[in-house]
């Protein structure tokens, strides 16, 4: 079931974990409470046995090797040449804002990504990446690990056309 967290939904105040049907699931302070909430929703219905509701959840722990590796190069690349959407990389990014994302709901967003940072004034920023970053937004290079992506068995691939999800 997929899980959106929305801020000051219904006139609450913070970050509220919803539901499909509308339902508040919770409220917190802040974006990083209500994420380990909606991860720990997701592993209750998976029945996972991780312990992904910890405060501080490092999700690069939760790599495979080769997913450590692309993510390891990834920020190899940014150091050595700067920001991958910078001008001089010529690498296009394709990032998603929230607001466009519409794979946020199945967990394939920035706030899943190995990537993702919080920076010292309470937002968001990327590890290879200039600009700040939505919890909820997305882009072509996110580094997730298994697990937090709950889709079903048949998704769309970018084309269009239909594949089947072995994670």
């Amino acid at each position: 079931m997929p899980y959106d967290i929305r801020q000051n939904y219904r006139g609450k105040s913070g970050y509220s974990v919803v539901g499909p049907d509308g339902t508040v699931r919770g409220t917190h302070r802040t974006r990083g409470e209500a994420v380990s909430q909606q991860r720990a929703l997701y592993a209750a219905e998976s029945n996972s046995k991780k312990d992904i509701s910890k405060a501080e959840h490092n999700l690069y722990e939760e790599l495979s090797a080769a997913e450590k590796e692309f993510h390891d190069s990834l920020v190899t690349i940014a150091d050595n040449y700067g920001p991958l959407d910078a001008e001089e990389t010529g690498i296009w990014i394709g990032y998603e804002s929230a607001a466009d994302n519409e794979d946020a709901s199945i967990g394939v967003m920035c706030g899943n990504c190995s990537l993702h940072y919080e920076k010292e004034d309470g937002g968001l920023g990327c590890m290879i990446l200039s600009y700040e970053i939505e919890e909820m937004g997305k882009c072509r290079l996110a580094v997730i690990p298994p697990g937090y992506v709950n889709s079903s068995p048949v998704m769309k691939n970018f084309w269009g056309g239909k594949f089947t999800n072995n994670r």
